[in-house]
């Protein structure tokens, strides 16, 4: 009998020990996971963080160079128009200006990265990696574009504007090619305003100042989408 007693004690013992090394194994396995789970997390935020500030930035710039076209726009469509002999000598020359200046818009960034480095499927929401991925072409598309349309302007609208005298000599520039002062309009560039093939320059000038003004726009839309995503799934991964 007293044999059997402590046959059943050790069988108890053994047990217990069983469950305990189960347990602790299951424990250990259980904190593995969720320390790879909080790095992934860490890893995913920290991620997302830099595209925020990637994509604010990118925000920005598509805005200024959006309204900028859209200024110069309003310049040179008036010296087209019938109400060129309103313009004074500043406004002719921000239409020079505007004419002569094509922003480039600068590719790369944390969101290249990600891409090059296979590090996207770090992010866990379906919707932003779908976005991410697209995004690229938004950027290539304007890219092409400005360096088109800086390279029309470069070897056919500047070289003319300097044959008629512009930009004039400015001292002191207050803003890019435009001269401080209120001098009387030179005849040279009053009589653009009715030379056929300025005009033409002009025209062709203004439909690509007009196409950069709306893929700007459309871009910067997206951006805003896009940065929405990512501080909404920031906050949900901070809860």
């Amino acid at each position: 009998m007293a044999t059997s007693k402590v046959s059943r004690q050790s069988m108890n013992w053994l047990l217990l020990e069983g469950v305990a090394i189960v347990l602790s194994i299951l424990l250990a396995f259980w904190i593995d996971a969720w320390w790879d789970e909080r790095k992934d997390k860490l890893e995913e935020q920290e991620i997302l963080i830099g595209l925020e500030v990637e994509f604010l930035d990118l925000r920005d710039r598509l805005d200024q160079w959006a309204q900028f076209n859209r200024a110069g726009l309003q310049f040179i469509e008036q010296f087209l128009s019938d109400s060129v002999t309103e313009m004074n000598l500043r406004s002719v020359e921000s239409a020079f200006t505007y004419a002569s200046l094509v922003n480039i818009l600068d590719q790369g960034g944390a969101l290249d990265a990600l891409l090059a480095s296979g590090r996207l499927e770090r992010i866990s929401n379906r919707d932003i990696r779908a976005r991410l991925v697209k995004w690229p072409d938004w950027l290539e598309d304007i890219h092409t574009n400005d360096l088109t349309s800086r390279s029309y302007v470069m070897s056919e609208i500047v070289p003319f504007l300097a044959k008629h005298g512009f930009p004039r000599f400015c001292p002191e520039p207050e803003l890019y090619l435009v001269c401080p002062g209120t001098e009387p309009i030179p005849p040279a560039y009053m009589q653009l305003a009715e030379n056929p093939e300025f005009r033409s320059m002009l025209a062709m000038r203004r439909a690509w100042m007009m196409g950069a003004a709306f893929d700007h726009e459309s871009a910067r839309d997206e951006a805003d989408d896009i940065l929405e995503l990512l501080r909404e799934h920031l906050a949900e991964l901070g809860n």
